[in-house]
């Protein structure tokens, strides 16, 4: 009987406590079901970036830059080059390197690698110096080294040769200063002319048609100016045309098949 009676006073205490428990647990939720469930968040769109024209923030080239002048044909790579200024060397020729030539208003007229020569052979200055390309001062220095200077040794009473005088090294202009047609030899340095020889002693020897000279002067001036043809691509001079009745005219322009004209006017005049 006391069994019985503990074993209903043990159940009396444990239902409250249970009934406790229940009151403080948390009740369980359910899961959510799928179309309950939060979505993810849909990526950011990103706007792809606007094509660019090709063409777009590009600088036209400019057209003095992409142009290509008589003056840049002529320019010579720079082992040529090197060489020739060796060889003016070799024929002590005084010159200096000069700035290049290039006007703004002429495509063509210029010379990129000028150099102003003083002297031409030793003691024989070019009066005014001459602004010229390199190939034209060597074939003048060849000219004056060759003949020129042998022939003024046959010229009794004036002396050594001192100076050739300059008539125009470089100078943009057309061919018989002209208003318009083919530009001259001159506008790219290939140009120079004699105006005259000038010696120590005696009287210079100018150039001009052969009845203005005595018969020795006139000599000097037919045998170097025919001479001249061994070096130059043309030679002019009195006789030629009305510009050229009072000097010589060289020039190193370049022909098809290596033509010259060489043209000897005073030299035939009777």
């Amino acid at each position: 009987m006391k069994r019985v009676a503990a074993i209903m006073f043990a159940i009396a205490i444990a239902i409250p406590a249970t009934a406790q428990n229940a009151a403080t647990q948390q009740p369980i939720r359910p899961m959510p079901r799928p179309q309950d469930a939060p979505t993810a968040a849909a990526p950011a769109q990103v706007t792809p970036p606007q094509a660019v024209e090709e063409t777009e923030n590009v600088a036209a080239p400019s057209r003095a830059i992409a142009a290509k002048g008589q003056r840049d044909l002529l320019r010579q790579d720079d082992a040529t080059y090197a060489s020739c200024l060796v060889a003016l060397h070799d024929l002590a020729v005084v010159y200096e390197e000069v700035v290049a030539v290039v006007p703004e208003d002429d495509v063509d007229c210029g010379i990129l690698q000028p150099i102003k020569v003083s002297e031409i052979a030793p003691g024989v200055a070019l009066v005014p110096p001459a602004v010229i390309r390199c190939p034209t001062a060597q074939a003048l220095a060849s000219w004056v080294q060759d003949f020129v200077l042998p022939a003024a040794a046959r010229l009794d009473g004036r002396g050594a040769l001192t100076a050739i005088e300059n008539g125009s090294g470089y100078t943009c202009r057309r061919r018989n200063n002209e208003d318009d047609g083919a530009l001259s030899e001159h506008a790219f340095g290939n140009a120079f002319d004699v105006m005259g020889f000038r010696f120590e002693l005696g009287s210079p020897v100018m150039v001009g048609p052969g009845k203005s000279q005595d018969g020795l002067a006139r000599a000097f001036q037919d045998a170097v100016w025919a001479s001249a043809c061994l070096d130059f691509a043309t030679v002019l001079g009195p006789g030629s045309n009305a510009s050229h009745e009072d000097h010589l005219h060289f020039d190193i322009i370049a022909r098809k098949n290596g033509f010259r004209i060489c043209e000897l006017g005073a030299a035939i005049e009777e």
